[in-house]
C-alpha cells in the first residue's frame, strides 16, 4: 500500500525556530545548556504586577501583594524545569522580597521546598535548583514576606515532555487570610523599617553609588525616598502606623530603583558576561535554523533571505577573543548584529512561501508512525509556548483541556495501532494534533499552513 500525504515545510520550520531561539526553553535548547555544562540561569526583578501575572489582583487587598517577581522580565512567568539538571536564579530583590521555593502557591515562607536547593531566601544572590526525583510534579517561587508574587514550576521527567497540570487542581485550596498584626506590634515593625531605610537611603552602597554617580533620576528617586522616610516618621507619631507602613514600604522599593539604574561595575561586567553566554547560544540556535531551512527544499535566493554563514561563524569566533578580553560589550554587538540578519532571513523565507512535500509510505503502519512523530512535535512545542508566553489564567484552562483532549486520543490511537487498526489509528492521531495545533494557538502562537 502506497500512501501520499502532503507536509507543511513552512509550518515545520516555524516549530524548529521557535523552539531553537528559546534559549531558556524547550528540548534543544535544554540539550545545547548540557552540552556545555552551564546550568541554565533564570534573572529574577521586582515589577508592578499586571494581568500577565497568574495571580494579579490577588494581594493584601484580595489575594497577594502588588509586587510581582518577574523571571527575565515576564511577570510570574511559568517555566518547566527538567529532574537531574541544574538551574540557577540570579536574583536582584530587595531586604523586604527575600525570594524561595515552595510546595505552596500561597507563599510567606510556607512550605519551604528543600530538596535540590541552595540559596533560599535570597534577596540578592543566587538560588541554585536541581530537581529530584522526590520533587514534587509542581512547586512555586515566592515571597518569604508576601503572598502569591511569584509564579509555577513545572517539573518533568525529560526535555519536552508536557507538564501534568492536574497538580493546578489543588491550589484551590490552598488560600489563607493575612494574619492581623496587633497596634504595638506594627508599630515596632514600621520602626524597625524607618530604622534600615535610613540607613539604606542615606550610607549603604548603593546610595553612595547614586550620589556620585551623574544620573540625575536615579539621585531624584534617592531624594523622593529620604522624603518618604520623614513622611512616614512623622505620620508614626500621629498614630497612623498602617498608613505610615505603605509610606516606608514605597521609600524602600524607590530607593531599590534608584540603586538599580546606578550598578557597581562589577554588577555591570556580571550581566554583560550573562548576555554574552545568552547570545552565543541564540546565534548558534539561529544558525542552526537558518541551515536546517536551506535544507528543507529548492529555494530562490533573495537579497532578503542570504545570510553570509561564514561570516556569521567568524564573528562567534571575534566574539570569543572580545570577550577573554572581558570586551562584552563590543561582543554583544557582534553577536546581536549576526543573530538579527539571520532571525530576519528566515522569516523572510518563512513568509515568502509555503513549500509541501509528497510522502510516500510502504505501508500503514509506516503512515502511522510518521503522523504520530509529526503529533509529538506538536506537543513538545506546546510545552514550550506556554512556558515562554505564559498564558493567562483564562487560557491556560481552556489549553489544559485541549492538551488533555490530545492525550487521550493519542492513547486510543496506540490502542489502535496496537491491535493492527492502522486506519482508525491514523485518523485518532490527526485528531490528537489539531487539539495540540489549537492549543498552541490559543496560546497566542500563530501556526503557519493554518
Amino acid at each position: 500500500m502506497t500512501a501520499h500525504r502532503s507536509l507543511y515545510v513552512s509550518t515545520l520550520c516555524g516549530l524548529a525556530l521557535l523552539i531553537n531561539l528559546d534559549s531558556v526553553t524547550g528540548e534543544s535548547s535544554q540539550q545545547q545548556r548540557t552540552a556545555t555544562g552551564a546550568p541554565t540561569r533564570f534573572v529574577v526583578t521586582l515589577v508592578e504586577k499586571d494581568e500577565r501575572h497568574p495571580w494579579f489582583g490577588k494581594g493584601f487587598v484580595g489575594r497577594g501583594h502588588e509586587i510581582a517577581f518577574a523571571v527575565d522580565e515576564v511577570p510570574g512567568k511559568q517555566l518547566t524545569l527538567v529532574r537531574g539538571q541544574t538551574y540557577e536564579f540570579e536574583i536582584r530583590s530587595d531586604p523586604l522580597h527575600d525570594f524561595y521555593l515552595s510546595t505552596s502557591p500561597v507563599g510567606r515562607g510556607r512550605k519551604v521546598l528543600v530538596e535540590g536547593v541552595e540559596g533560599n531566601f535570597t534577596f540578592d544572590g543566587t538560588v541554585q535548583f536541581t530537581p529530584t526525583a522526590l520533587t514534587p510534579n509542581v512547586v512555586y517561587y515566592q515571597c518569604q514576606n508576601h503572598t502569591y508574587m511569584g509564579g509555577r514550576i513545572f517539573i518533568v521527567d525529560k526535555a519536552g515532555q508536557t507538564p501534568q497540570h492536574a497538580a493546578l487542581e489543588d491550589e484551590a485550596s490552598e488560600v489563607i487570610k493575612e494574619p492581623e498584626v496587633d497596634p504595638q506590634t506594627l508599630i515596632k515593625m514600621v520602626k524597625n523599617k524607618i530604622a534600615f531605610a535610613k540607613l539604606n537611603v542615606r550610607s549603604s552602597s548603593g546610595a553612595k553609588r547614586v550620589k556620585s554617580s551623574d544620573h540625575s533620576k536615579a539621585q531624584t528617586m534617592l531624594r523622593d525616598a529620604d522624603r518618604m522616610i520623614a513622611e512616614a516618621e512623622t505620620t508614626l507619631r500621629a498614630g497612623e502606623a498602617a498608613k505610615a507602613q505603605a509610606l516606608i514600604d514605597e521609600a524602600i522599593r524607590t530607593s531599590s530603583s534608584a540603586f538599580q539604574m546606578v550598578p557597581d561595575t562589577r554588577e555591570i561586567k556580571k550581566r554583560a558576561k550573562a548576555d554574552y553566554e545568552t547570545l552565543v547560544r541564540r546565534v548558534e540556535a539561529s544558525l542552526a535554523s537558518y541551515q536546517s531551512y536551506e535544507l528543507t527544499g529548492k529555494k530562490k535566493d533573495s537579497e532578503q533571505t542570504k545570510v553570509d554563514t561564514t561570516k556569521v561563524r567568524q564573528d562567534l569566533v571575534t566574539a570569543q577573543r572580545l570577550a577573554k578580553k572581558e570586551d562584552y560589550e563590543a561582543a554583544n554587538k557582534l553577536l546581536s548584529a549576526a543573530q538579527q540578519s539571520l532571525d530576519t532571513a528566515v522569516a523572510k523565507m518563512l513568509e515568502a512561501q509555503t513549500l509541501t512535500y509528497e510522502l510516500s509510505f510502504a505501508t500503514a503502519k509506516d503512515e502511522y508512525q510518521y503522523e504520530r512523530n509529526r503529533n509529538q512535535e506538536y506537543a513538545r512545542l506546546l510545552a514550550t509556548v506556554i512556558e515562554k508566553l505564559n498564558p493567562p489564567q483564562t487560557k491556560m484552562t481552556l489549553i489544559t483541556v485541549l492538551s488533555k483532549q490530545g492525550d487521550n486520543l493519542l492513547n486510543k490511537a496506540d490502542q489502535s495501532a496496537t491491535q493492527g487498526d492502522f486506519k482508525l489509528a491514523i485518523e485518532t492521531v490527526q485528531n490528537s494534533t489539531v487539539r495540540y495545533q489549537n492549543a498552541i494557538q490559543m496560546a497566542g502562537v500563530r501556526l503557519f499552513g493554518r
